[in-house]
């Protein structure tokens, strides 16, 4: 018996998509045999093209290619990556953000373009902008920050969307708080200068790097260092490190002299001296591990996942959870 599940699977296999992470977007009660039924399918349909960001006439259409929604997107690329090849991860993330946007509580406000009124702000009840405190400032802003690393495509270091006049930032490094900490403030920036405009629509950024050419790349980069540290600066030393734990004492009295996250102080200097060797030394004495909780942890705090239907909760609590 024919069973149009078949032909969805084939054309999802199209973009790109397996039927392995296709079935992950389904409820754990579903079984392919509902597609017989018009409509269990249809609610199939709705599924995979929220979580995807599909257009859902295109996925219900089954003589007709899948199609993403329309918006205006931005891809911050390098060399080894086109657009095309990153898509599908773009969307999924896009797909999630903007569940966690509608579950959201807190009212949303625009980030100023001023980095130094984030951070004095912030200052007043942190010791520095570490993550906790970055975070903190996304739920006073209404912005969920996701933290999404098992994705259906190639990998890209963050997103930021925009969505019904709220922005939301997806962060899909698996790396510590630390690196974690510079995508967030780097993404913030993004959406503070304006560079997603004034549409709904996403900017993906595939890999966030200070050397990068591109101008809202730098601006993103040089709003993030200011944010972090209070003044755009990168470090350097006339002192010569002789270890990893070493470079962490160090980095440790200077973060506390100017309330600055010694994890960053770490990772500011590996960029100027180009010495990563000693910084991930550095970082581990510090005890900055990978980190795969805090952001999660944080968002399913401030969003009220009753405001989404069942099918959607579920999306979006296994995405958070892989």
């Amino acid at each position: 018996m024919f069973n149009p599940m078949d032909s969805l699977y084939a054309r999802l296999g199209k973009t790109g998509m397996t039927k392995v992470f296709a079935r992950r977007l389904l409820p754990d009660w579903w079984d392919d045999s509902l597609g017989t039924v018009p409509s269990a399918l249809l609610q199939a349909q709705l599924i995979i093209s929220t979580g995807m960001n599909f257009e859902l006439r295109s996925v219900r259409d089954a003589s007709a290619d899948i199609e993403f929604a329309s918006a205006r997107r931005k891809f911050k690329l390098n060399k080894s990556v086109d657009s095309a090849s990153i898509q599908l991860s773009a969307e999924y993330a896009t797909g999630m953000a903007k569940l966690a946007a509608q579950a959201m509580t807190a009212q949303y406000v625009a980030p100023p373009p001023d980095a130094l009124a984030i951070r004095n702000v912030l200052l007043t009840t942190h010791q520095c902008i570490d993550l906790p405190a970055l975070l903190d400032y996304c739920n006073r802003a209404g912005i969920p920050v996701l933290h999404i690393t098992d994705l259906p495509g190639k990998k890209m270091d963050a997103v930021a969307i925009r969505q019904h006049g709220r922005s939301a930032i997806i962060l899909c490094k698996k790396a510590s708080s630390s690196f974690l900490l510079f995508h967030l403030a780097h993404e913030i920036g993004h959406i503070a200068l304006g560079h997603l405009g004034n549409v709904d629509g996403t900017l993906v950024d595939v890999k966030i790097n200070s050397n990068d050419s591109d101008a809202d790349e730098r601006a993103a980069d040089a709003f993030a260092v200011q944010l972090l540290n209070g003044v755009d600066s990168r470090y350097s030393t006339g002192a010569k490190f002789t270890s990893g734990p070493h470079l962490a004492a160090a980095a440790i009295a200077y973060g506390k002299q100017h309330r600055i996250d010694p994890g960053h102080v770490t990772l500011n200097y590996a960029h100027t001296s180009n010495n990563f060797a000693m910084a991930n030394v550095a970082l581990k004495h510090l005890r900055d591990v990978p980190e795969t909780t805090i952001v999660n942890k944080n968002l399913l705090v401030q969003i009220n996942l009753e405001t989404l239907s069942d099918d959607q909760s579920s999306m979006l609590t296994k995405a958070l959870a892989a």
